[in-house]
């Protein structure tokens, strides 16, 4: 070998091999950011020892002498296993995400900073009885003995930022409530589109576009008010990525011990939110002399958000009621600092806010305040006041007013409450202070009540419907009161045995009050109720089934339209044929889904492919009701839409639609099932946006199960995606709880209990999430594989 390829040759194998060398160091160092899970630990703020059990899935058991360390127990273990995601989760709720991020998240802090969480937890946690304040109190105190001393180096994602986390507070704990608050309202997000899409449609094509259901299961016997007035302004989007931004859905149900195999009541709940990794959920069991809880907990809240208590059983679906609505603000032409009232020109309310930018200089706006809330127009997306040069002020501004910007906000106090109540009684009497979001909670207790309320603060309108945004000049719209309680959707013990909400309409048409004009569909709820019905006497078994059914009753009323469409060829008749002959079941290794969903792409495009700005609005999983409310509506069909042939014969676009997919049918048929198509990538919010790390630990999943199916698993529609229709939506949890025997109750989150992409817990529940292999939170499992660790008084 020639000297100077020889030195070249040996120079390339030793930077190799001190690559080798610093990436097995930095791999081993950061091995060390994996917590202490056996021996002992001493923590200065208990009063007894306290054992933590994880068993082989890292499924944590708390045994704790009282209440007090239990909690600080939990906070200790969250933030061994979940620190930096509950830092995030701070970080996020109080508009500080750009110290650590830097310009990419600025947006999302004005916006934060905009609604003012972080002054309105402070302000709520005053207003907690000293009880409740004192578990908060434990609960940080765990957090931040291990934040103060712990043995190891922190997770990856603090040092990729390159930050230390600060001492966690009672109020930090908090922020996690409010936004899950802004997760489960929807209300101003559809104003600000419908408000967008005046530029585009006359109004009666607007409301065309949420057909309303009129077979929707009710759970108890809607007043529909008067029109809101309306006004054509610009309106911006929804400024929030999607992980923060609003989502719908969730299923529950609860059946009396008359229909159950055991003689006791049996519930089921399974929450659906956006799939990141970690999840939202964290499994765990907690002993206490008095009482014991298993079910879900969420990281940086210490108490049990989902689950039982050894007394009763609950868990939560969003209501999907109306708490948010938009004012347009008139601006004096003559101050800006000004705005018009009933009672002429007053001043805004101002507040620099100052945020601080990782890297660059930090960046001050004022936040303005009307008296109906706080001024969202120069946060919106695409917003004129964000592009504007100079002095410019617009003369209208849009002005939020929302039930969760109280500062006498107790929904802390209502989940204290829950996690003691011991029967029905109790637990109604909890709610009462849980004022939002608005959710519908089922319960069942020992002594065979089954329950279900809808608790939260929902406005009562002066007037309108809050379907669009409403001058804020006069006191026409203005909201003159809050739903009593006692006026609240509610029942117990029905004489139907069985209480299902999976975000349909819960009232009649002859309810006194308007809790929402819009509602999401009733596919789930109907199958729910066809699946119940379906036995005489139901096992825990069964119902674990159904959170598992992945019948869409939303796609065969779909398909019974759409066989009428006429075939242009011989392979757009085929695939008729091959529909006609579907089951309806959107299975891992069906085909037929696959075929049905490039239809539905087509058909998409060709209702919506032409709104300039808000086509993504409509390329959504909830296109089924629509599409079919707008194929019976011929009259209506294609007038927006991409027209597919050089036709404004609307059964034309059908057919064509048809001829696209029957042109790729070969390769549908032969390459793609619904599961390939259709996987699910839970989405880490540093790791993703890192090349190579990314891909490395990725947490991704074929799927089965479709929007309005029970095992909900939403397919996105965005255009180029035609190929692929990713899982973007489902159950973070599933949980079936025994009234029976508690112990028995099934359980999953979607991804592990750690946050740590190092732990063998990052993912290990990704199979038995898709697949419904549940686990028991029952303490009984003393397997000599368990990892124990004490914690002990200084």
């Amino acid at each position: 070998m020639p000297r100077k390829l020889k030195i070249l040759f040996l120079s390339l194998a030793g930077i190799f091999l001190c690559l080798f060398l610093f990436m097995t160091g930095m791999f081993f160092w950061m091995r060390g950011s994996l917590p202490q899970l056996t021996g002992s630990i001493q923590i200065e703020s208990l009063q007894k020892k306290v054992e933590v059990i994880r068993d082989t899935d890292g499924l944590v058991t708390i045994k704790a002498q009282n209440t007090s360390d239990a909690y600080k127990a939990l906070g200790f273990v969250h933030a061994q296993d979940r620190l930096w995601q509950m830092d995030f989760m701070r970080r996020a709720g109080s508009g500080r995400l750009s110290e650590v991020v830097g310009e990419a998240t600025l947006n999302i802090d004005k916006f934060m900073r905009t609604l003012g969480f972080q002054k309105l937890v402070e302000s709520n946690y005053e207003m907690l009885p000293p009880k409740v304040q004192k578990a908060f109190e434990a609960y940080s105190a765990g957090v931040n003995e291990y934040i103060s001393n712990h043995a190891s180096t922190l997770s990856p994602e603090f040092h990729l930022l390159n930050y230390q986390p600060e001492e966690w507070r009672p109020t930090d704990s908090l922020l996690w409530g409010r936004l899950m608050g802004l997760q489960l309202s929807d209300n101003f997000n559809r104003e600000l589109l419908r408000q967008r899409l005046l530029q585009h449609l006359p109004t009666e094509d607007i409301d065309d576009l949420w057909p309303q259901d009129n077979n929707d299961p009710t759970i108890i016997p809607q007043l529909d008010l008067s029109k809101a007035s309306q006004k054509e302004i610009f309106a911006g989007g929804h400024p929030l990525p999607w992980t923060l931004a609003p989502k719908d859905a969730s299923n529950a149900w609860v059946v009396s011990g008359d229909k159950t195999a055991t003689g006791k009541p049996i519930l089921a709940n399974d929450p659906h939110l956006a799939l990141d990794a970690p999840g939202p959920w964290y499994l765990v069991r907690i002993e206490t002399p008095d009482y014991t809880w298993a079910g879900a907990s969420s990281p940086g809240v210490p108490f049990i958000i989902l689950g039982h208590n050894s007394h009763i059983a609950w868990g939560f679906t969003t209501t999907h009621s109306d708490t948010q609505d938009l004012f347009i603000e008139q601006v004096n032409p003559d101050n800006p600092n000004q705005y018009l009232t009933p009672e002429g020109y007053k001043d805004f309310k101002e507040k620099i806010e100052t945020i601080l930018v990782k890297d660059q200089p930090s960046q001050a706006f004022p936040v303005r305040k009307s008296r109906h809330g706080p001024i969202l127009t120069p946060v919106l997306s695409n917003s004129p006041i964000l592009n504007n040069s100079g002095n410019k002020t617009d003369e209208h501004l849009l002005a939020l007013a929302w039930t969760a910007l109280r500062e006498d906000d107790l929904t802390a106090q209502a989940l204290y409450d829950i996690n003691f109540a011991t029967d029905a009684k109790d637990f109604a009497q909890a709610v009462k202070n849980f004022h939002s979001p608005q959710q519908t909670l089922v319960m069942a207790d020992r002594q065979g009540n089954i329950q279900l309320m809808a608790p939260g603060r929902v406005p009562v309108r002066q007037q309108g419907d809050g379907r669009y945004p409403v001058s804020g000049w006069t006191q026409e719209n203005d909201w003159i009161g809050i739903v009593p309680f006692k006026d609240l959707p509610q029942s117990l013990n029905p004489r139907d045995q069985k209480l299902v909400t999976a975000n349909n309409k819960l009232i009649g048409d002859d309810y006194p009050y308007l809790i929402a004009k819009d509602w999401p569909n009733s596919y789930r709820a109907k199958r729910i109720h066809q699946l119940l019905d379906k036995k005489a006497k139901l096992s825990v078994d069964d119902n674990l089934a159904i959170q598992m059914d992945t019948l869409s009753i939303a796609a065969l009323e779909m398909l019974d339209i759409l066989s009428d469409t006429p075939a242009a060829d011989l392979k757009s008749e085929a695939i008729k044929q091959k529909l006609s002959r579907w089951d309806g079941q959107l299975t891992l290794d069906a085909t037929e889904p696959a075929i049905f969903y490039h239809w539905i792409y087509w058909l998409n495009q060709a209702a919506f492919g032409n709104l300039p700005t808000d086509a993504s609005s409509f390329q959504t999983p909830n296109i089924l009701r629509l599409q079919r409310r707008l194929v019976e509506s011929p009259n209506s069909w294609c007038v927006y839409g991409e027209k597919l042939v050089n036709e404004d014969n609307c059964v034309a676009q059908m057919t064509e639609s048809l001829r696209r997919v029957a042109s790729n049918y070969t390769q549908l048929e032969k390459d793609n099932t619904w599961g390939e198509l259709h996987s699910t990538t839970f989405q880490h919010q540093i790791f993703d946006r890192i090349p190579i790390l990314g891909e490395l630990l990725k947490l991704k999943i074929a799927t089965p199960g479709g929007h309005d199916t029970v095992n909900r698993a939403s397919p996105s529609m965005k255009s180029g995606n035609l190929w692929r229709f990713p899982n973007v939506h489902g159950p973070s949890y599933r949980a079936v709880y025994d009234l029976d025997n508690l112990d028995n109750s099934r359980f999953l989150i979607a991804t592990g209990q750690s946050g740590n992409p190092l732990s063998k817990f990052y993912g290990n529940f990704l199979l038995r999430w898709r697949d419904g292999n549940y686990v028991k939170l029952d303490g009984k499992n003393t397997s000599g594989q368990n990892q124990r660790l004490m914690l002990n008084n200084k």
